[in-house]
């Protein structure tokens, strides 16, 4: 019944029970490839959706806000600002926005101090919504047209209280005002952006020609009623960008960058300032470049995957090729065996189609086991969608023309054409016998170039739209095929000197090993180019995974410049600071916008005499130590400040900082100044020496440096009443925890698994086929009396041949490319240009875990084989070769 049964099949399904082990190895690769390349794209995609949401719900204010500001009088302040929240609603079309206006009137002076060069002035204004963003300290919120009320640091600075009532006067008109004053509040958080331009309002003082104190605020529904003209109004938009799609970016800053034009229709007169078009666009940007930089190790892993079923279809090919060779000469023709090739590949890819889509979540919730993954909160998809569908359906028909292809090119010979095949030496692949290699060499080498010219893998296509450049996002992937490919024309050298190494020397195993390659290299190669570029893209993982956690560490000390940086209060000195738990130094500085070279740069002066125990710079930043730098800008240097600078200022004679020029020389230049973005143009100098050029110099912030880099216990003792304490720690956490950033992390896991995976697959079927070609030699041996450590010793001295080869050329490899690619690889990820440079960091320590760990393994196996040999009854071997 069974025989009936298993006649009726199909001869492509009754045919496959006799290579069981190829077609395993088939179906694994296949199944492998497709779950391994649907979690890198369902990963990439989440972990950049997740960073565009993070980004764009912790979006500064001064990035996303839209300003307006517009002189206005009584009679058309309502038209004009129908016409501004009209417009700006209009241009931010879906995105929920909240606009508030504030107008102020101008300048009047306090009765009594109006005369004189430097008068007491003071206005009046009113906010909107002003009474969500502060709390009463005393009194009440004015509701008559009298009444007023003033900020804390106000009231102090011009010694009133609620209740108290002075008089104004008017400076244009002269007129007094008498006002009283009914209560006295305090802004919830004076360092909010929404308040930038409001210095007033914030600190209740202004110093500059002429002092300013208050302002005096007012009923918004009486302002306009008391004045009516020279009033200036000021309009703040801040959009709720939590709901917008990722997809949306790039429609939406269009539609935002006209918010000037749609305003100005109604408001001719009006000025608007918008940043939010060119944030939306960066990040967009960002997001390209982010998915492109995580399709690395899936170009990787697709290159991967392809050799290891192209190896595994040539085995399964070989040892059918005299049954292919009898089909066609019993009248099999071509269509009938390619159909026969393509059933069986189809047979065995298309299972794999829809079961990997499922699996790829599983594996993606097992990497986001790993801590460093989890603490983004990038949560896995739950089930896979369209896509990932069609990404597994895609991959798997490629893998099944893959493996078809072998059986079709092998069926055009006959059975006498076979037979005499048999006896020919191995020859070299296809691609190396058209040196394919070279060429590859060439495409590599132009898509590195690409890469390392550019600040990210996109280009610009037709109409604008940016896209990936497929030539320099596949250049890693380039390099390492075309470095392995190039390392197989060094085996039968490398073959040929082992063999010559161990002729005359006393052993069995090696010197039968090495004649054993020698003959036939071809039978190695394959097996040693899938182990060699396994193991360079775990080492390329390892090292761009170590590269990039390197540069956000590099990133974190150079935005924070020292181990914390504290906004400064009155009464604050060294030993505020200095009594906290682990801090060891405390250095007072000032910063401040000056003007050097017609634009605006960043001018920071602190103590130079502790400054080098503090600055966090990194070495290649400057061919002068911290140390050295401090000592040159201390002091003076005659008329001239001696200051640091960054590049672009090293031209720089002068600055002008307030309404002071100062001459200024350069003693030192460093290619990013600690504290700054990156970047950005910056000067530094010595605070005593600033002090005595006559410029300000209250210190506006404190450095410290604690003990051990260890800044938690002091950044909690700063966490009350300081403003924002910048921590080098907490700065370096958020930027690893970035999901984004993340992304990349995960991707190269999954990437260096998958990789792995396929090393050991490759090697086990590649081993065990190689064993059961030779069962007969095998045999042999054992009637010769060989014993099991023997047979495992020839086995240990052949395969350790393709795995040191393949770990030792794997490895230097990677680091070449890594030198190569991984820099403008992570720069490019940053999506900024002008950062700092980004430095190689090869994890040796783990690249040898590596080796060892995959040594270990690869060893195993070829234990199992040579017990598995050594086992076999000798006469039924020999008897079985005598049969054939």
């Amino acid at each position: 019944m069974v025989r009936m049964v298993r006649a009726r099949l199909p001869l492509v399904v009754r045919r496959a029970p006799a290579e069981p082990l190829l077609l395993a190895a088939a179906f694994g690769s296949i199944l492998l490839a497709t779950t391994a390349i649907s979690a890198l794209l369902l990963h990439a995609g989440s972990a950049t959706q997740a960073g565009v949401r993070r980004a764009l719900e912790t979006a500064p204010l001064a990035s996303t806000a839209t300003v307006v500001t517009s002189s206005v009088t009584a009679g058309d302040f309502a038209r004009i600002d129908r016409a501004v929240r009209a417009g700006i609603a209009h241009a931010h079309e879906e995105v929920p926005v909240r606009v508030t206006v504030r107008v102020e009137s101008a300048s009047y002076a306090l009765k009594g101090q109006d005369r004189g060069d430097q008068p007491v002035l003071t206005r009046f204004a009113a906010y909107e919504g002003l009474d969500g963003q502060a709390d009463l300290v005393s009194g009440r919120w004015p509701t008559e047209k009298t009444a007023v009320a003033l900020s804390e640091p106000a009231a102090r600075a011009m010694g009133v209280s609620a209740g108290d009532e002075f008089t104004v006067v008017g400076r244009l008109d002269g007129e007094p005002v008498r006002v009283h004053v009914t209560g006295v509040f305090r802004l919830r958080d004076p360092d909010d952006p929404r308040w930038k331009g409001e210095d007033l309002l914030r600190y209740g003082t202004r110093t500059g020609d002429f002092t300013s104190r208050g302002p005096l605020v007012v009923p918004e529904g009486a302002f306009l009623g008391r004045f009516g003209t020279g009033v200036s109004a000021r309009w703040l938009a801040e959009p709720d960008l939590r709901r917008l799609s990722p997809d949306r970016l790039r429609p939406f800053a269009a539609s935002v960058a006209g918010t000037s034009a749609a305003v100005r229709s109604g408001c001719p007169r009006c000025t608007v300032t918008e940043t939010l078009s060119g944030m939306l666009l960066r990040l967009d940007r960002g997001a390209l470049v982010a998915r492109s930089t995580m399709l690395v190790p899936v170009l990787q892993l697709l290159v991967l995957s392809a050799y290891a079923l192209a190896l595994t279809a040539r085995l399964l090919a070989e040892h059918r090729r005299m049954e292919t060779a009898l089909l066609r000469s019993r009248g099999g023709g071509s269509p009938r065996l390619a159909a026969m090739a393509a059933g069986e590949a189809l047979l065995i890819a298309l299972p794999c189609a829809p079961a990997a889509p499922f699996l790829a979540p599983v594996l993606l919730r097992l990497v986001n086991a790993f801590p460093w993954i989890e603490a983004t909160g990038v949560a896995p998809p739950r089930a896979p969608d369209g896509a990932t569908f069609a990404v597994a359906a895609a991959v798997a028909l490629a893998c099944a023309v893959m493996l078809a292809a072998p059986p079709l090119l092998a069926a055009r010979r006959t059975y006498v054409e076979e037979q005499a095949a048999r006896g020919r030496a191995d020859r070299p692949g296809l691609l190396q016998r058209a040196g394919a290699d070279v060429a590859l060499l060439v495409l590599a080498a132009l898509a590195v170039w690409r890469l390392r010219g550019q600040d990210a893998p996109e280009t610009t296509r037709l109409g604008g739209e940016l896209g990936l450049d497929p030539l320099v996002g596949a250049g890693p992937a380039l390099a390492l095929l075309c470095g392995g490919m190039a390392a197989l024309r060094l085996v039968p050298a490398v073959a040929r000197v082992a063999e010559r190494a161990t002729r005359r020397r006393p052993g069995f195993g090696p010197a039968t090993a090495a004649r054993q390659v020698s003959r036939r290299p071809a039978r190695y190669s394959g097996p040693a180019l899938l182990l060699t570029m396994a193991t360079a893209i775990g080492v390329l993982s390892l090292t761009t995974a170590a590269t990039w956690r390197g540069a956000q560490e590099d990133r974190a000390r150079h935005l924070a410049g020292a181990g914390l940086r504290v906004p400064a209060l009155p009464g604050d000195d060294a030993r505020t600071f200095t009594t906290l738990p682990g801090v060891a130094a405390a250095v007072p500085a000032h910063r401040a916008t000056v003007v050097a070279d017609g634009a605006d740069a960043t001018l920071i002066a602190a103590d130079a005499a502790q400054l080098g125990r503090v600055l966090l710079l990194r070495p290649d930043l400057s061919e002068l130590s911290p140390a050295t730098l401090a000592s040159r800008i201390a002091g003076s240097a005659g008329q001239a400040l001696p200051v640091v600078v960054t590049p672009g200022l090293a031209d720089t004679t002068r600055i002008t900082a307030g309404t002071a020029a100062i001459p200024i020389r350069v003693v030192g230049v460093v290619t990013a100044m600690p504290g700054t973005p990156e970047g950005a143009p910056a000067l530094l100098a010595d605070l005593t020496a600033l002090r005595g050029k006559g410029a300000e110099g209250q210190a506006t912030e404190w450095w410290l440096a604690a003990d051990g880099h260890d800044t938690a216990r002091a950044a909690a003792a700063l966490a009350a009443g300081r403003g924002d304490v910048v921590d080098v720690a907490a700065l370096t956490a958020s930027l690893r925890d970035d999901p984004t950033a993340a992304g990349l992390q995960g991707a190269l896991l999954l990437g260096f698994a998958a990789a792995l995976a396929f090393a050991v697959l490759g090697f086990l079927v590649n081993a065990a086929v190689a064993a059961r070609e030779r069962r007969g030699e095998f045999a042999v041996l054992g009637a010769l009396g060989v014993s099991f450590r023997q047979t495992l010793g020839l086995l240990a001295a052949e395969q350790s041949f393709v795995i040191g080869l393949s770990l030792a050329g794997g490895a230097a490899l990677a680091v070449a490319v890594s030198a190569a690619v991984v820099p403008p690889m992570v720069t490019a990820g940053y999506a900024t240009a002008g950062g700092l440079p980004v430095l190689l960091h090869v994890p040796w320590s783990q690249v040898a875990a590596l080796a060892a760990a995959v040594l270990v393994v690869l060893l195993v196996i070829v234990a199992g084989l040579a017990r598995s040999l050594h086992r076999r009854e000798p006469a039924a071997a020999l008897r079985a070769g005598e049969a054939s």
